[in-house]
């Protein structure tokens, strides 16, 4: 082990460095604001040079690219010139799997302004929006902050790649017909799903923002005539007659009181017959320092959204209240898991 290694850092400079660690997303931020990814994408290059096609001060530029070589996204070669490694290429804005909406959406001020008063929100209990401008949603925020909002509807499609392809793995859909999506955005979980099981078909429901987007995807993806959008709001009603409802990521934005007002429209939706499939990350009874996502997860949803993560149990009583029984609980290789519930 190196000396420098932080395990053998006294305990008080192991903390330091965590303190100090706000630095790390903001140099992502960065980077992917100024394109400087995409810059290298080509090739090594100096910073001179990449300062020059950014438009950005040298010396400055120069630092910040230090910054990325000690997170790893870059390296620097014995000319000097940087390179882009593995990691640096998922900030570039066309790799497959990009994430660099979700750079643009943690750096930019619509998330970076209310994790300032996390303390607040852990002294009320109620989320920053809501505190700071007295909005009720971050969904009503991202009115106020549009390219925010266009960074959020880019992320939820990056990091959807990687669930969408475990589900058609992790659950059998073959006696399925119809399918809906619910609050599913742009859609980003169904392709694969559709491309598996060619019996399927699908309807993807949410707000009216989302429907060009999710006819754009579903035209690109060659799944237009078995993939429809229907505009809604999912505390009124959901579409009925599908086989089977699909909900991720979306019970964990709220508290349990609309939580369940989500979960009972579905419900009202649901034949006797039909299934329900939640989609969300299990808080683990006890957790420890590999439950870093999670927790940090858990945190923002306190912070933007007045949500929660929520452990198996907590999910069982929730499915409950909502006339509903969680038939059984699936784990993924994409780390969310499927909670299955029936009409109960």
């Amino acid at each position: 082990m190196s000396p420098s290694s932080p395990r053998e850092l006294p305990p008080r400079f192991q903390l330091s460095r965590m303190i100090s660690s706000t630095w790390v997303p903001q140099a992502i931020y960065a980077a992917a604001k100024l394109g400087l990814t995409d810059i290298l994408a080509d090739g090594p290059l100096s910073g001179h040079t990449v300062a020059e096609k950014a438009g950005s001060h040298v010396r400055a530029t120069d630092r910040l690219l230090r910054s990325l070589v000690v997170l790893g996204l870059l390296a620097q070669r014995d000319d000097a010139r940087y390179e882009l490694t593995a990691l640096g290429r998922c900030l570039t804005r066309d790799a497959p799997d990009s994430v660099r909406s979700w750079a643009l959406l943690w750096g930019g001020p619509m998330m970076w302004e209310p994790w300032g008063h996390l303390v607040d929100c852990v002294r009320t209990g109620e989320m920053a929006p809501k505190l700071l401008d007295g909005v009720d949603s971050s969904f009503d925020l991202m009115e106020r902050h549009p390219e925010d909002a266009e960074h959020f509807n880019r992320s939820m499609l990056e990091l959807t790649r990687g669930v969408a392809a475990a589900l058609p793995v992790s659950y059998d859909f073959s006696a399925l017909r119809r399918v809906c999506d619910v609050g599913g955005g742009f859609g980003a979980l169904l392709p694969p799903l559709l491309h598996a099981q060619p019996q399927l078909r699908a309807v993807v429901f949410d707000l009216p923002r989302c429907a060009d987007g999710s006819r754009e995807l579903m035209s690109k993806e060659g799944l237009a005539d078995r993939c429809t959008f229907q505009a809604g709001d999912f505390f009124e009603s959901v579409p009925s007659g599908a086989d089977l409802y699909l909900i991720k990521s979306v019970i964990h934005d709220w508290d349990d009181e609309r939580s369940r007002a989500i979960l009972e429209r579905c419900r009202e939706a649901m034949r006797d017959d039909a299934k329900l499939l939640v989609l969300e990350w299990i808080v683990p009874d006890r957790v420890g320092p590999a439950d870093a996502g999670i927790v940090g997860t858990d945190l923002n949803m306190l912070v933007m959204v007045g949500g929660q993560e929520r452990t198996e149990s907590e999910y069982r009583e929730l499915v409950a209240s909502a006339g509903l029984r969680v038939t059984r609980v699936i784990p993924t290789p994409a780390a969310m898991s499927l909670i299955e519930a029936e009409v109960a």
